[in-house]
């Protein structure tokens, strides 16, 4: 028990992580990385959309000559 106090008090690594290096070109990266999610996110909602309508119609009519 007395091994983990005395290991607890020192630093795990000899590196200072609480300042990471900033680099302009990952914002660049980033935002066009979320610009092009966003557009993917707006084809896959508006063909799910145009989907589900064509599939509800289609229900529909089976349903008028079926039911």
């Amino acid at each position: 028990m007395a091994d983990i106090e005395l290991l607890a008090g020192q630093p795990i690594s000899a590196v200072n992580h609480a300042t990471p290096a900033v680099d302009a070109d990952l914002d660049a990266r980033w935002i066009a990385w979320v610009a092009r999610g966003r557009a993917h996110d707006r084809h896959v909602r508006r063909k799910f959309i145009v989907w589900a309508s064509v599939f509800a119609i289609g229900a529909a009519i089976v349903y008028a000559f079926l039911g």
